[in-house]
């Protein structure tokens, strides 16, 4: 009995053996497939992440774009002492009296011919806007410095304002003459109307098409201004020689 229960021993062995070695290999195989789940995992993570920092990066630039304008207006209010020193500019062809007061009171500045410019202090400039300010929605004179102008939201008044350079393309007939006089309000329109009818009632040469055309803008006929100004100077010329 001894040597058979040996011999059964024996042969059983090796099954368990091959048990054990199937349990291993079954558990060596579930670590893989959990290592490869947890690596899928991470790979998925990373690239989430990803695109969740290139987002953030995104917005982050579109608020820098997007507060950089109240940054730029704050500096500007700081820049804009009360004594920091402007130029205007003059843009009647006659003389032209400002002044921070009514009826020519405070502080009074006077210019000649057109395209004169002087130095005044912002604080006066002010004085001056709030005094004539039909003046200056006019055209009758420029602030040359645009920060001024922004700052003070002047931009919608600006636009409809011709500059000294462009009044003088005007008159000179340039290809763009006609569409910067239609630009220019109405109260600048006389005004460079009335610079055209000064010229030619001092027998300055200006092209007649582009008389017309002005004419036909601004509703003033400055053939027929001409021709009453040379008779009322003719006038005048008979009466000093009697």
């Amino acid at each position: 009995m001894a040597t058979k229960t040996e011999s059964l021993d024996k042969v059983s062995a090796p099954k368990r053996k091959k048990s054990v070695i199937k349990i291993d290999k079954i558990e060596v195989s579930k670590q893989i497939d959990n290592e490869q789940l947890k690596v899928d995992e991470l790979s998925k993570m990373v690239e989430l992440l990803s695109q969740q920092l290139q987002e953030m990066k995104n917005n982050e630039n579109k608020q820098v774009i997007y507060v950089q304008q109240p940054n730029e207006q704050s500096s500007v209010i700081k820049d804009i002492a009360p004594n920091e020193l402007t130029k205007i500019q003059c843009l009647l062809d006659n003389p032209l009296n400002l002044s921070t007061q009514p009826h020519g009171r405070g502080k009074y500045f006077g210019f000649d011919h057109f395209g004169e410019t002087k130095n005044i202090m912002y604080s006066d400039l002010l004085e001056i806007i709030n005094n004539q300010k039909n003046f200056m929605e006019a055209g009758y004179f420029y602030i040359l410095d645009r920060k001024i102008i922004e700052f003070n939201s002047l931009e919608e008044v600006y636009d409809k304002i011709l500059n000294k350079e462009q009044i003088e393309r005007v008159l000179a007939n340039k290809e763009d003459s006609v569409s910067l006089f239609k630009k220019a309000n109405k109260k600048q329109q006389k005004v460079i109307a009335n610079m055209v009818i000064k010229r030619l009632t001092n027998n300055e040469s200006i092209d007649y098409n582009l008389v017309d055309a002005l004419s036909k803008a601004s509703e003033v006929n400055i053939q027929e201004k001409v021709n009453t100004t040379l008779e009322v100077r003719k006038s005048m010329n008979e009466e000093i020689k009697k």
